[in-house]
């Protein structure tokens, strides 16, 4: 209870006179491409912007864009101008591998940012049994670097290590982090407590790396709407968050964990959150398998499946082109998906490369 007085404390800091109309206001959300990295933007009618990771540094990021983004960052900067903000209020990196961190550096030098929220020491170590330019110890060794640079970078933010059970304001939007350094919260959620389903699921051996179970997990609130926000945490740690009993429960937005990748949505996690709308944070050769794409899209009271982008490998997956923001094998864009919600339940989907939109009501 300290801790959680004293978070909204430092949070509230930041805070300006609320207009008279932003209690009538809608959150807006932008699910922006970073080429199968993660980068959400939201920003509350308060005008309060909170960004969720940074995707990858500007060289893995392809040089396309009718949008003027040559880059991952320079998609962030275009998606903050287009709501009207010039400065991150809050900034959380769920964890530390490249594409998640890789444009935090160049996002402190160019936007002010206040507060910034992370699980803590990196815990990626070289894997022993692998050769040392292996993809599991390059990767490992590309977070530890990046990891040393942000802590340089950070120096003199409001830095703040995320517990599970931990609740930030932003605004009229809340996050309650469920899961942070490889632990998750100790009680359900209101709402949340039976027997979690699915629960068959045998543990997975494949993390992807370790920083992936480590990443902060947030459950976001707006009104009646509530959005998942997992990061990469992985099957077994999902596992523990919903099994045997379902900390979480119904959700009514989820931002695909781990961009569609295997090692994730373990169907335990799909089966307690039930979204109504799916999005997933997928590049043409990266994430969106078959086997995460099945649990998804047969999920009980699913509304819409959308995506950033066609699965080159898997053209089976596709679906409604109106639901994809970046379509293969057309040159990528960058288009972005964006949510309009209401605190009464009603978001509007709308896809940034067609204008195609589609207003769902969620409870």
């Amino acid at each position: 209870m300290i801790r959680s007085f004293l978070i909204m404390s430092l949070l509230a800091s930041f805070a300006f006179a609320v207009p008279a109309h932003a209690a009538s206001g809608s959150l807006k959300m932008v699910s922006i491409d970073m080429e199968g990295g993660g980068g959400t933007l939201f920003v509350t009618p308060e005008g309060r912007s909170l960004l969720i990771d940074t995707g990858s540094p500007n060289r893995n990021v392809p040089n396309y864009g009718l949008d003027g983004a040559r880059y991952g960052l320079d998609r962030i900067v275009a998606a903050a101008k287009s709501l009207g903000v010039s400065r991150i209020d809050t900034l959380i990196i769920t964890h530390y591998h490249a594409d998640h961190i890789g444009g935090a550096i160049d996002l402190l030098q160019r936007m002010p940012v206040g507060t910034v929220i992370d699980h803590g020491p990196n815990r990626d170590r070289p894997f022993i049994d692998q050769a040392p330019d292996s993809v599991g110890n390059r990767m490992a060794q590309d977070s530890i670097l990046a990891y040393a640079k942000y802590l340089e970078a950070i120096k003199g933010h409001r830095h703040i290590v995320a517990k599970p059970g931990d609740v930030f304001h932003f605004g009229t939007m809340t996050d309650t982090i469920v899961a942070s350094d490889g632990k998750v919260i100790a009680r359900p959620l209101p709402g949340a407590g039976g027997r979690g389903a699915r629960c068959d699921a045998p543990p997975m051996a494949e993390n992807g790396g370790l920083e992936n179970e480590k990443s902060v997990g947030s459950i976001l609130r707006f009104g009646k709407v509530s959005i998942a926000a997992l990061g990469d945490l992985t099957w077994n740690r999902e596992h523990e968050l919903f099994c045997p009993i379902d900390k979480v429960g119904h959700v009514n937005i989820l931002i695909v964990t781990n961009h569609g990748m295997a090692i994730s949505s373990n169907p335990a996690s799909i089966a307690a959150m039930r979204p109504d709308i799916a999005i997933i944070g997928n590049s043409a050769k990266k994430g969106d398998v078959p086997a995460t794409f099945n649990v998804i899209n047969n999920s009980s009271g699913l509304k819409g499946f959308w995506k950033l982008h066609t699965s080159a490998d898997d053209p089976a997956l596709t679906g409604d082109p109106d639901y994809i923001a970046n379509l293969e094998p057309s040159p990528d864009q960058g288009h972005a998906i964006s949510l309009d919600i209401a605190r009464d339940g009603r978001v509007t989907v709308t896809n940034g490369r067609n204008g195609f939109s589609k207003t769902y009501v969620v409870q």
